[in-house]
């Protein structure tokens, strides 16, 4: 009897370490098998499915991808490496029970890029994130803490009005649990301001901003020159 016990005991065994050497062993491959096809093109991916890397196609554009698993206490999550020609971003991604959270993320983006978004005018440059950490509890944010620089650069808003702009920062962090965004210029002076309250984003401008681009004569700079209000699908507080 006690023989049988030890049979069974090491039978147990065996097939443990077998089905955990397999799952390890998956390759990264079997990603692509329930990929649909039809709206995405599969990427190629290679290595195993949770230390890999591989090429995908994004709109229009080739994207090297390289993953890794990573747990944060408990919490499962993947360190995740995307470049696409100039556009670069690293940093770790997981998620808890529908809780996301994105940890020490840097991002580095050709501002031209964003030019589709500014229909009167342009600019080139680029723009460094560095995201710290962004908590998301389905689409309600519960933590923000980020920097945004731009280097310098050309803005063009027409023909004759092409301009010289110096480093931009801004500051992305909670205030009293509610996010909120500061840009400042190169002499620390307040050029724009955003919080998301609710699901409502409001954005003001300050008369530095248009000072700044040589877009305005005198005048105090602390004026709030412009402001908008955005819903938008995230919150920054329940209900």
């Amino acid at each position: 009897m006690a023989s049988l016990r030890v049979y069974l005991g090491l039978t147990s065994l065996f097939l443990m370490a077998f089905l955990f050497f397999m799952v390890m062993l998956m390759p990264a491959s079997v990603i692509t098998s329930a990929w649909p096809a039809e709206k995405i093109p599969p990427p190629d991916l290679y290595g195993l499915w949770w230390n890999g890397q591989g090429q995908a196609q994004w709109e229009g554009q080739s994207m090297d991808v390289s993953w890794r698993l990573d747990w944060r206490g408990l919490t499962p999550g993947l360190q995740l490496s995307l470049k696409s020609g100039q556009v670069s971003a690293t940093g770790w991604a997981g998620a808890d029970w529908g809780d996301w959270e994105l940890a020490q993320w840097q991002v580095s983006i050709p501002v031209n890029l964003l030019n589709s978004l500014f229909p009167r005018g342009k600019a080139d440059g680029r723009l460094d994130i560095g995201l710290s950490r962004l908590a998301l509890a389905g689409s309600e944010i519960r933590a923000v803490d980020a920097t945004l620089n731009y280097g310098g650069g050309t803005v063009d808003m027409g023909p004759g009005m092409a301009r010289d702009v110096p480093p931009i920062q801004g500051v992305l962090a909670m205030q009293d649990g509610i996010p909120m965004l500061s840009v400042t210029g190169p002499d620390k002076q307040s050029l724009a301001k955003a919080n998301l309250k609710g699901k409502t984003l409001t954005v003001e401008i300050f008369r530095a901003l248009p000072l700044l681009l040589e877009m305005s004569e005198g005048g105090n700079a602390s004026d709030v020159v412009f402001s908008t209000h955005q819903d938008l699908p995230v919150s920054a507080q329940s209900g």
